[in-house]
């Protein structure tokens, strides 16, 4: 499953997921990831979840992420969650541009049974049209 938080910038999308990631450690069985692309928020999350700094991770580009989560996913098979904040900047994609992205996204998390969410900085009526069975 994946869910996406959307909205401007600046209406509070990164404080909501981070309290969604502290929170599934009272309901997730397994392992949780947040990937950011900046360690501005790394006091804020638990010490029990797997922050990681894609920025310094030197993770780049659609491909990058794609294999980078893979990797995790394989080095980590109890993985449940997936937190992503900020994805199109680490994607450095628009966010129109992020389709292919979101396809292999849901691949993997059918395959490997892992929910992912994911915030855009995009307000509800200009996200496009792929984007509609992850949002509430």
């Amino acid at each position: 499953m994946i869910k996406i938080i959307y909205g401007s910038k600046g209406t509070g999308k990164t404080k909501r997921i981070i309290d969604m990631a502290n929170k599934a450690l009272d309901t997730t069985d397994g392992f949780i990831v947040f990937l950011a692309d900046t360690d501005r928020y790394v006091r804020e999350i638990k010490y029990a979840i797997r922050f990681i700094n894609t920025k310094k991770a030197g993770i780049k580009g659609e491909d990058n992420l794609i294999g980078f989560i893979k990797g995790l996913i394989n080095g980590n098979y109890d993985t449940k969650e997936m937190f992503i904040d900020g994805a199109a900047r680490m994607l450095e994609k628009d966010i129109p541009q992020m389709g292919s992205f979101m396809e292999q996204l849901e691949k993997i998390s059918k395959e490997y049974d892992i929910e992912f969410i994911l915030t855009i900085s995009c307000d509800k009526e200009d996200l496009p049209g792929f984007f509609d069975k992850y949002t509430e």
